[in-house]
């Protein structure tokens, strides 16, 4: 796509200086996601002074929040002063509960993951958070020394306003469960629930922003794949969960109808995208909707791959079915939300090779794909599910300092 688009799309964030106050959290979202990052760094891809920059970041340096020391940087012929978080003493935990396999972890503010422990999803909510919880204790347990910040919890499905409650997850027919009073272990750590789209997002946006030499990912679509299909909104740098009575339902496209009176969903709709467009949906795509034979397993979405990736037609053909119908719903989402920036993130990324060129031209042939300027490129495969959830964590203890 050229950049001659009526979409302009933005690709550098500049933060104007009156409201640098008000964007603190930005501010230190870059310098986890870039650490070691000099004061001079971090002016330039905020689009602020230098002396703004310092203003904010002297207080917490004197607080022992961030450091500030001479780091050597590749690329530059001289040492530099560099600031970076203290992680010595805090810590996070992230609770990620899927459809199929949950997996509970610990991080810090560098974002190394230090511990990961992964098991089999419940189908009854009490006994899958009972799982969860004794994870968590676990790894309180072990850091008697440091201190546990927040615990951030991705589920698939919507949540409540305040972020403690999962309201509805269609795959685990779970129907408002108190979440957050499940898993805390004692009041002076928050509990945050998330929707995993959501938390999906925000992991990509730190990522990027990692790799990224200057400014700042500001909008994109995060599309979530795996058992469904989950959306993460991300607008001016920040992620909208929607407003009022609506936040934690944003995003919510994965039950929108694509195929009229097709196929029947958990949700109770028929022809829901996820249906046709998911890591999921690949099996009865492959089976063409009947039982498997005598003798015939349901293939998984790895499998498929493998085949195609080794000449085999039929899944090869699963596979461009399900760019076709992924691209479909993508420029319906497009067109909905007027962001033109996709980042794909789940288990069908593994995939991508097969599905990308189906997933444009279904694209091409939308009003989307008569207007220059969008763009669909994949992201993480699996990183996002425990790290997803930590981000929601730390994102919201950052927001707070």
């Amino acid at each position: 796509m050229n950049d001659s688009s009526p979409f302009q799309p933005e690709q550098h964030l500049t933060v104007p200086e009156p409201n640098i106050a008000g964007k603190k959290s930005l501010l230190l979202r870059l310098i986890r996601a870039a650490q070691p990052i000099t004061r001079t760094d971090i002016a330039g891809r905020l689009g602020i002074d230098k002396s703004t920059v310092t203003d904010h970041v002297e207080p917490l340096v004197t607080s022992g929040i961030l450091r500030e020391e001479t780091h050597e940087i590749t690329g530059q012929g001289r040492p530099a002063r560099t600031l970076s978080f203290i992680d010595e003493n805090d810590y996070f935990i992230g609770v990620n509960l899927g459809v199929r396999r949950s997996q509970v972890g610990l991080t810090t503010l560098k974002g190394e993951i230090e511990a990961e422990e992964d098991f089999e999803t419940q189908t009854d909510a009490r006994a899958a958070l009972r799982m969860a919880r004794e994870r968590i204790e676990k790894l309180y347990q072990a850091n008697p020394n440091r201190t546990l910040r927040v615990i951030g919890v991705s589920v698939p499905g919507m949540t409540d306003a305040r972020r403690s409650e999962l309201i509805y997850a269609p795959n685990l027919n779970w129907t408002k469960v108190r979440i957050a009073d499940a898993l805390r272990i004692n009041e002076s750590v928050k509990v945050i629930v998330e929707n995993d789209s959501t938390a999906a997002a925000m992991y990509e946006a730190r990522v990027k922003i990692r790799k990224s030499e200057d400014g700042l990912m500001t909008n994109f679509i995060l599309v979530r794949s795996g058992t469904g299909i989950g959306v993460g909104l991300v607008i001016g740098s920040e992620v909208y969960r929607g407003s009022g009575l609506g936040r934690g339902i944003a995003g919510e496209f994965g039950h929108m109808t694509i195929v009229a009176g097709g196929k029947p969903c958990v949700c109770g709709n028929r022809g829901c995208w996820e249906k046709y467009a998911s890591a999921a949906s690949a099996a009865s795509l492959y089976l063409g909707d009947r039982p498997p034979g005598r003798g015939e397993s349901v293939p998984r979405f790895v499998e498929i791959v493998s085949k195609a990736e080794n000449g085999d037609n039929r899944s090869r053909r699963t596979l461009e079915k399900i760019g076709d119908y992924l691209g479909i719903g993508i420029a319906n989402v497009i067109m909905g939300v007027g962001i033109p920036r996709v980042i794909i993130s789940g288990r069908l990324v593994y995939g991508w090779n097969f599905i990308k060129a189906p997933l444009h031209e279904a694209i091409e042939r939308s009003i989307i794909g008569k207007i220059d300027g969008w763009s669909v490129e994949a992201g993480e495969p699996a990183g996002a599910a425990i790290g997803g959830a930590l981000e929601v964590a730390v994102e919201e203890y950052l927001s707070n300092i």
